[in-house]
C-alpha cells in the first residue's frame, strides 16, 4: 500500500484478491468512513469495492488465458470467442487459477486500487491494464442501463431471465448500481472506461453522515 500524504490518496497494488489486499482495503475504507462518521456504509461499499476490483484481476488473468487463443497460435481457428470464455470460465470456477496468478505477477500485470475522500464524497478508482473487448463494453453498458431502470435486482432478474450472462459475470455492476440507488447517488457515479492501454473502474459514494 502506498499514501500520497498530500493529496491523502491511499493505493493498493493486487495480483490476485488474497487476505493482505483485503486487509489493506478494508483499513483504508474504515478510515475514511470513520473520519465522516458513516462507518455503517462499510459493508455495502467494501463489497462494492472488492467487486470492481475482483473484475479488473478477472480481466488480467482472462488476457494471460486468451493469449493462447491469439491469432499468432492458430488456435483461434479451432475456438472461438465464446468457447474459450466458457474454457476461462471453467478454469476460474475450479479455483485453478494459481498459475495464471504467477503469470500475473511475474509479468507484472496487476491491478491499482486508489481511493481518497474529497468534497464528502469517496473516489475510488480501480485500474488494470487491460482493453476491453467490443463484446464486453456492450455487455456493461447493457448491464448498466438495464440496472438502472429497475427497483431492485430481483426485478433484473425478472427482466433478463433469458440472458445466457445474466449470472456471474457483471453482477457486481449490478449490485453497486442497487448500492447507488440506495444512496440517492446518481447513475454516472460508476463509470467504466476502456482503451487500447487499460480499463479503468471510477465509482463516487457520498458519505455525508
Amino acid at each position: 500500500m502506498k499514501i500520497n500524504n498530500m493529496n491523502t490518496i491511499a493505493t493498493v497494488v493486487a495480483y490476485a484478491i488474497t487476505d493482505d489486499v483485503e486487509n489493506q482495503v478494508k483499513g483504508i475504507l474504515t478510515e475514511i468512513l470513520e473520519k465522516h462518521d458513516c462507518s455503517d456504509l462499510f459493508a455495502p461499499v467494501y463489497t462494492s469495492v472488492k467487486e470492481l476490483l475482483i473484475n479488473a484481476i478477472k480481466a488480467n488473468y482472462k488476457n494471460i488465458f486468451f493469449e493462447n487463443y491469439s491469432p499468432r497460435s492458430g488456435l483461434h481457428k479451432t475456438f472461438d470467442y465464446q468457447t474459450g470464455l466458457q474454457l476461462f470460465q471453467l478454469e476460474m470456477n475450479r479455483e485453478n487459477a494459481g498459475y495464471l496468478e504467477r503469470i500475473a505477477r511475474s509479468e507484472g500485470i496487476k491491478a491499482e486500487i486508489a481511493l481518497w475522500a474529497a468534497d464528502d464524497v469517496l473516489h475510488v478508482e480501480v485500474v488494470n491494464p487491460v482493453m476491453m473487448t467490443d463484446i464486453e463494453l456492450h455487455n456493461v453498458k447493457k448491464k448498466l442501463s438495464d440496472a438502472e431502470s429497475c427497483r431492485d435486482i430481483a426485478e433484473y432478474f425478472i427482466r433478463n431471465i433469458d440472458d445466457p450472462l445474466r449470472e456471474g459475470a457483471g453482477l457486481g455492476l449490478i449490485l453497486i448500481i442497487m448500492m447507488l440507488k440506495s444512496l440517492g447517488a446518481p447513475m454516472e457515479s460508476l463509470a467504466i472506461t476502456s482503451d487500447e492501454n487499460r480499463t479503468t473502474a471510477y465509482l463516487r459514494v457520498p458519505i455525508v453522515p
